[in-house]
């Protein structure tokens, strides 16, 4: 899966498979998301969502080990960026399959109990995890 290469040879984080279900509540499962919108052939959008704490731990790896206490604009730089090439590597896997698909720029939102809002529901939400941690890739998409 794209998502686990990236966040391993960017983060060294190796993430694992630890299910897939359906969602039908626009409600964020953690306190950082990042949204991404996909456009051309595939149209919707990713909501990649995470906690606080292992945000923190993705950017100090991103950025050598240098410890990130805050959860400041450095290091929501670096997990948007992070996001930025998850779904740009995504986007390289549906054109060898001749699906032409672009991402915009990605959204990160922080907060308590965060109402987003997809153009198609349910969502196929597949959840990674790593150690304590888990990501929910939160996924709503239609073909033009």
């Amino acid at each position: 899966m794209e998502c686990q290469n990236i966040f391993n040879q960017v983060a060294q984080l190796p993430l694992e498979l630890a299910g897939t279900t359906v969602k039908n509540s626009p409600v964020a499962s953690k306190d950082v998301v990042v949204m991404v919108g996909i456009t051309g052939d595939i149209r919707g959008s990713v909501a990649i969502n995470l906690d606080e704490e292992f945000a923190k731990q993705i950017a100090s790896n991103m950025m050598g080990g240098m410890p990130v206490t805050a959860f400041d604009e450095i290091p929501k730089s670096a997990v948007s960026e992070l996001s930025n090439m998850i779904m740009g590597s995504v986007c390289t896997a549906f054109a060898s399959q001749g699906v032409s698909v672009d991402i915009t720029p990605p959204s990160l939102l922080t907060g308590q109990n965060i109402q987003l809002t997809f153009s198609k529901l349910p969502l196929l939400s597949i959840k990674l995890k790593y150690q304590e941690f888990d990501v929910d890739f939160d996924i709503s998409v239609a073909q033009e």
